[in-house]
């Protein structure tokens, strides 16, 4: 059995307590971030980790990726020594981050620049391993949206095989002039609000999370909460996203419900994708109508921290989890009204919950599409 020891978790929301009070109140709001569009400056909204410069520079990185770290030691009051056989994995969809190498070479005319920070993002999972003396694996993921989903399901499945002993699961997403750049050519963003399900969505806003799991297996460090199953799978409807009738997403939450050996009407909730893009929110709301006779309470949380794209496989997961800790399922805030073709809502008011059966959904750009299930004993 794969137990989930603990997380954290950096985001608009701030620390712990913060993050509590927000989802408990049904509360949050982005901050602005500025792209340059055919010559002229643009201000969009934003869920930043802080107004701190982002600097082309890969040793900002790397401390985000210790500051949760260390949250986490200290959280669950343990060291990296305590942990035997643990391997590392990152999911991340912006990992252009490493055209620091280039730029610095190109001004310091220096080859060792890119030796010190190659094109990908593994580097940062290869630094972390050094830092803190694991000898590995050490796995780096880029799904899109799905990336740190399916970097814990590989984790998971490493640990069932007694490859290893403990895996710390990380999903990093700090913003990026280019990918602020794409989704606004693809005009998917919003000026306004997150308004997931709604008949008035307008588009998605882009958010910042840096988060970190710790997974292990009952017989080496048990927990309350469990890992139960999964799964993913690609489309190849098109080149951006699953089929709008929902039968992808249908597919894949099948599949996890099959691994997991459970039945529709035995989960709790759903933590649904919900990004608030208008074709997206349908195809979802499309395919948990072809799996369940009654959609059990479902929410998004990408009002309260924005769309942290690759990095939202875990943040979601650990915003989950204390959610259910606290005592409760938050509401999905921005909702109003659903389209005429769907009849139930999303969960508009916080509802009290404190264990259960958890299916948490991911669907990507490209047709990338991830479903797990966790427990609450």
């Amino acid at each position: 059995m794969i137990t989930i020891i603990g997380g954290e978790l950096l985001s608009a929301l701030g620390g712990p307590s913060q993050r509590i009070a927000a989802l408990g109140d049904g509360k949050s709001e982005p901050g602005t971030l500025d792209t340059v569009v055919g010559g002229h400056k643009i201000s969009y909204p934003y869920y930043r980790l802080d107004t701190k410069p982002r600097p082309i520079n890969a040793s900002i990185i790397d401390g985000y990726l210790d500051q949760v770290l260390d949250a986490l030691w200290h959280k669950l009051a343990l060291e990296p020594v305590d942990l035997r056989k643990c391997g590392i994995f990152l999911g991340s969809s912006s990992i252009d981050y490493a055209q620091a190498a280039v730029l610095e070479a190109m001004d310091n005319d220096s080859i060792e620049a890119i030796k010190r920070q190659r094109v990908g993002g593994g580097c940062y999972a290869e630094r972390l391993m050094k830092r803190l003396s694991f000898a590995g694996p050490s796995l780096t993921y880029n799904t899109a949206c799905t990336s740190s989903a399916n970097a814990l399901m590989d984790a998971a499945a490493m640990l069932e095989g007694g490859l290893i002993d403990h895996a710390l699961v990380f999903g990093l997403e700090i913003s990026s002039a280019m990918t602020l750049q794409g989704f606004v050519v693809l005009q998917l963003l919003s000026r306004e609000k997150v308004r997931p399900f709604d008949i008035n969505r307008n588009g998605m806003i882009l958010g910042e999370a840096v988060s970190v799991v710790l997974l292990s297996r009952a017989d080496i460090r048990p927990s309350a909460w469990h890992y139960s199953g999964g799964s993913s799978n690609c489309e190849t409807f098109t080149v951006t996203g699953p089929n709008p009738d929902g039968s992808g997403i249908a597919r894949v939450m099948r599949d996890a419900l099959a691994d997991t050996r459970l039945q529709p009407h035995e989960l709790t909730a759903v933590k649904a994708h919900g990004t608030a893009s208008e074709s997206m929110d349908s195809a979802e709301l499309r395919g948990m109508e072809q799996v369940f006779e009654t959609i059990p309470p479902y929410f998004s949380l990408k009002p309260y921290i924005g769309h942290t794209l690759g990095g939202c496989g875990v943040a979601e997961l650990v915003l989950t989890m204390e959610c259910i800790e606290a005592g409760f399922i938050p509401p999905t805030i921005n909702f109003n009204h659903l389209e005429s073709e769907f009849s139930q809502p999303p969960v508009k008011e916080r509802r009290p919950m404190t264990t259960g059966r958890f299916m948490l959904n991911y669907f990507g750009f490209g047709g990338n599409n991830t479903s797990f299930i966790i427990e609450k004993q």
